[in-house]
């Protein structure tokens, strides 16, 4: 009976000292500061962003913020700074081999689990801002969310997961930008300008529009076509009607108007003017065959529908 009563009270103390190891790891290793902010970073690195939601403190229901659009490489606690009101600072490296940044987090007690496992929260949610606009444009995408700017040329802000890196690009096929890539730490509000510049595609788009305006300019068989860049006066007198085509051309440069999100198009383009003349001191007839270069201006705002040309009328 000794012998069966000491083994038994052995294998109780077995499984109580293997309870309070268990209670112990879960005390160090999920419930510390360090370990609640790693699980957050690993939960951001994982594109999770519902548990990181979640570790963030932020309500079930609310908007995520932006997530991380990089591929974190090194996700790591540095170190933890206790405080006398009871709080702690931890510090931590997150992010790429090149753009890894050192994020501090504040963090606090926080109700205790199963009423007897302390554990800890964020002092506030790790989330900042991220301030995004384009120069000449009004619509950006910031790490894969599409967002209309309140005007071309004005910014558009995101609530972004700390320390993620975000990327913004222009997303009309008209106008093109570099990609511009900031990881946000925290610190300050994180501001992007893109700076935009025109694309083939607008650039063919606005040619074809302009060569057809030639082209019905042309269609006017008199001397001075009205509302066209060009025309041409004679001292002779003109014994049929004129006829103009277009020879080459439109040769056309498209750049930032003076208002945001309005592109100013200058160009030429050459045409050909004959005509049978008649010439008033003598009255002999001679064939006019020249020509005439165009000058033209406008601008282009790009809208909801595509691309708005409007060609401005020559100088009197």
């Amino acid at each position: 009976m000794r012998r069966e009563a000491l083994g038994w009270g052995g294998a109780a103390a077995a499984v109580l000292g293997l309870g309070a190891a268990s209670f112990a790891v879960a005390v160090v290793v999920t419930v510390t500061p360090e370990a609640h902010v790693q699980r957050y970073l690993e939960a951001l690195a994982d594109d999770d962003l519902v548990s990181a939601a979640r570790l963030a403190g932020i309500p079930d229901g609310d908007a995520l913020p932006l997530g991380d659009d990089g591929e974190p490489s090194i996700v790591r606690i540095i170190e933890r700074i206790d405080a006398p009101d009871g709080s702690a600072r931890v510090l931590a490296e997150y992010g790429g081999d090149k753009d890894a940044v050192t994020a501090v987090f504040t963090l606090e007690p926080g109700p205790a689990r199963w009423g007897i496992v302390p554990a800890w929260q964020f002092s506030r949610p790790p989330v900042a801002t991220a301030s995004v606009g384009v120069d000449q444009h009004d619509r950006v995408r910031v790490n894969g969310v599409v967002a209309q700017t309140p005007e071309a040329g004005e910014p558009v802000s995101f609530a972004v997961f700390v320390p993620s890196l975000v990327t913004a690009r222009v997303v009309e096929p008209h106008v093109q930008a570099a990609p511009v890539s900031r990881r946000v730490d925290g610190s300050k509000v994180t501001s992007i300008e893109l700076e935009a510049e025109t694309t083939a595609l607008l650039q063919r788009v606005v040619a074809v529009e302009v060569e057809q305006f030639l082209i019905d300019c042309t269609e006017q068989q008199v001397l001075l076509p009205t509302g066209c860049p060009f025309g041409r006066t004679v001292t002779e007198r003109v014994v049929d009607l004129p006829r103009w085509n277009l020879v080459s051309g439109p040769d056309l440069e498209i750049v930032p108007g003076r208002a945001p999100g309005r592109w100013s198009v200058t160009g030429e383009a050459d045409l050909r003017l004959t005509a049978h003349v008649q010439r008033l001191r003598d009255g002999r007839l001679s064939d006019l065959d020249e020509t005439v270069t165009a000058s033209l201006s406008g601008e282009v705002v790009l809208t909801v529908d595509g691309p708005r040309l409007t060609i401005y009328p020559p100088p009197d």
